[in-house]
């Protein structure tokens, strides 16, 4: 029995795109007996084609579909559903990934939930916090979610049972250009899905976000964005009627508004040109009253509602100038403590909101209430409710993540915050916050381990009115280790200055941890190592050594030996000579090497002058959207398998 049909639309496809690809499909924890792949090329002028007919000849669960050039995802899509015998099918664009176990889990949660769609945990290359409202648990039932659409993201990501599709006739839009197909038809789902199920503790899809791809072509100042958007409208009212559907309804309509409407007021609005600006207000005005949006208002935050209404009031000039002053902050978070108690990482910042002219939110005191900081004309234009922004103060929300550079998942981690409002002198406001939150390394995974030997970065995402970021959460606090359990994790400051984590690190905590001290113990070189460490124990690691004279750096086994607080590097079998060790280089100020020399029966310590020999530190972030490291391997095996390199 086949159990998923993963659907797979190309065009002028390339040649890394699909190796990726395929690479995530060989590496699937179900069996390629179990689930086909069926590719639909849509006319590529290019050897596309020919690379997915030498693909299927050496994968027996691969098909390929060749049709003419349609223009869009749409039509191959729907050609895939037609040829598809799977009793889910899955769809990706030809240049993602599927994460290891995403098939087996999301089918076998379907199944148990008679799951009509299963809305799987998604990554994408350029957002931490991607999704991460929709992700929150495990949940077998997600219609009736008062937070959240339960099909958010909307886009196709995602696996929908075969039959359900073809019973209610639900297909793309077909045509040469149609933007938000995928919205079109997860609106359709909404309607006739019974249930629709959410699998957060399995990672399931990498949106690997590249120049080019269909949704980075959306310019909102475009007349196709404007034609498409009141059918996007039009098709979440046609398609959701009545009482019953009313939660789905104004949830994805207040979504089309407030993110796609009133969204395109912002900073970038202000630098179109006189005759965009013109076109993208008429088009808006004209959808805020055909669709009589004026309802939702009520539930936006202040920022969009006095956009709103000054557009209803065809203040276009007024709008310009909230667009500047009243541009989105973002909000940063500074580590304050970051220490290991008994294997759990405790961390403490402080959150703030300014932009990097330290500007921040211009707020002032009105008796009991907090209102905007406008300028006079649009204070006595726009409604009191639309200045009132004690709710969106009342509603700040903050929320730590742990993110892997290698795969670019990220997980929610457990935090409690505490909202400061300052009234100052002059009577303005000035609001900040303080965030507490710990790191299982053990459970940080919705309650499975942190991959080992990866580069876990700590993320802190801030929301307060119109402003929503996710920032790395900058530390200069000193590197540290925990030993427990026979596992050694390190948290340190990396080259960027943000907080990073690697279980299992013990290789970089010996270039992070900076030597404070040698001894010779028994034939063994003993370097103190500075900070203060928890838990008790040793590990085995390794660290670099240039023997006396020589040039090359070489490998040498060592032991990493935590108790008291204090950490120690143990290298064996030294000798009595003079050596330079790579120790601590990776720490701030630290020299690219440590020579130890004999001084009689003591050890000295002094700084050497040999450089780093790393020329790419193994602590900065991959450059988005290039393969994470992994993948690189996979990518290089794959091509020269079908004779691609």
């Amino acid at each position: 029995m086949i159990k998923v049909s993963v659907v797979v639309p190309t065009y002028k496809t390339s040649v890394e795109g699909l190796a990726r690809l395929v690479g995530s499909l060989e590496r699937q924890t179900m069996p390629a007996s179990e689930f086909e792949v069926i590719f639909v090329d849509d006319g590529s002028p290019d050897d596309t084609l020919q690379r997915l007919r030498k693909l299927a000849e050496t994968h027996s669960n691969v098909r390929v579909e060749a049709i003419e050039n349609s223009g869009w995802p749409s039509k191959p899509r729907n050609v895939g559903i037609e040829l598809a015998q799977g009793e889910y099918i899955a769809f990706m664009d030809h240049d993602d990934e599927l994460y290891p176990d995403a098939l087996r889990a999301a089918y076998e949660f379907g199944v148990a939930n008679n799951a009509d769609a299963v809305n799987g945990k998604e990554a994408r290359t350029t957002s931490a916090s991607w999704g991460m409202g929709t992700y929150d648990e495990d949940r077998p039932q997600s219609i009736g979610r008062t937070d959240v659409h339960p099909l958010i993201p909307m886009n196709p990501h995602k696996m929908y049972r075969r039959a359900f599709l073809n019973e209610h006739g639900i297909r793309f839009i077909e045509g040469a250009r149609v933007l938000w197909e995928d919205i079109f038809f997860n609106v359709l789902v909404s309607r006739h899905a019974r249930v629709i199920s959410t699998l957060t503790s399995v990672p399931y899809y990498h949106w690997v976000t590249t120049k080019g791809s269909g949704s980075s072509t959306f310019v909102k100042h475009g007349e196709d964005f404007w034609r498409w958007l009141p059918r996007v409208c039009q098709s979440i009212i046609d398609e959701l009627p009545g009482e019953q559907n009313r939660l789905q309804r104004e949830q994805l309509e207040l979504h089309q508004y407030g993110n796609r409407l009133v969204g395109v007021f912002d900073s970038k609005y202000v630098t179109r040109t006189p005759k965009q600006r013109r076109f993208m207000f008429e088009q808006a005005q004209k959808l805020q009253r055909d669709f009589d949006f004026a309802r939702l208002e009520g539930r936006m935050n202040s920022s969009k509602r006095v956009r709103a209404e000054l557009l209803r009031a065809d203040r276009q000039d007024l709008l310009e100038e909230i667009c500047v002053s009243d541009a989105a902050v973002p909000g940063w978070a500074r580590a304050t403590t970051v220490e290991w108690r008994g294997g759990i990482l405790h961390v403490s910042s402080d959150v703030t909101w300014a932009d990097s002219k330290g500007t921040v939110p211009a707020l002032v005191r009105d008796g009991d209430r907090i209102r905007k900081g406008l300028p006079t004309e649009v204070r006595d234009l726009v409604s009191a409710e639309a200045t009132d922004m004690t709710a969106d103060v009342d509603g700040i929300t903050v929320s730590g993540l742990v993110r892997s550079r290698r795969s670019r998942i990220a997980w929610a981690l457990p935090l409690e915050s505490d909202v400061r409002v300052e009234d100052l002198p002059d009577g303005t406001v000035r609001v900040s916050a303080t965030a507490s939150f710990t790191v299982d390394p053990a459970a940080a995974a919705s309650g499975a381990p942190l991959e080992e030997a990866t580069h876990w970065d700590l993320h802190v995402h801030a929301r307060f009115g119109n402003s929503s970021t996710d920032r790395p959460l900058k530390s200069t606090i000193p590197a540290s280790v925990t030993l427990t359990d026979g596992r050694l994790h390190l948290v340190y400051p990396n080259d960027s200055t943000n907080a990073t984590i690697i279980p299992g690190g013990q290789r970089e905590a010996v270039r992070r941890l900076a030597p404070e001290s040698a001894a010779l113990v028994d034939g063994d070189l003993v370097l103190e190592l500075a900070g203060h460490h928890d838990g008790a124990g040793e590990v085995e690691t390794v660290v670099g050594v240039w023997a006396a004279g020589a040039s090359k750096l070489s490998d040498r086994p060592a032991r990493l030996r935590i108790a008291d607080g204090a950490a120690q590097l143990i290298v064996p079998g030294v000798g009595a000579g003079t050596i330079d060790v790579r120790v601590g280089d990776r720490a701030p100020g630290g020299p690219g090497a440590w020579t130890v020399r004999a001084d009689k029966d003591r050890r000295i310590l002094e700084r050497s002058s040999r450089p780093s020999t790393d020329s790419t530190p193994a602590s900065k972030p991959a450059p988005a959207p290039t393969p994470a490291p992994t993948l690189r391997r996979t990518v290089g095996r794959v091509l020269r398998r079908f004779g691609l390199r």
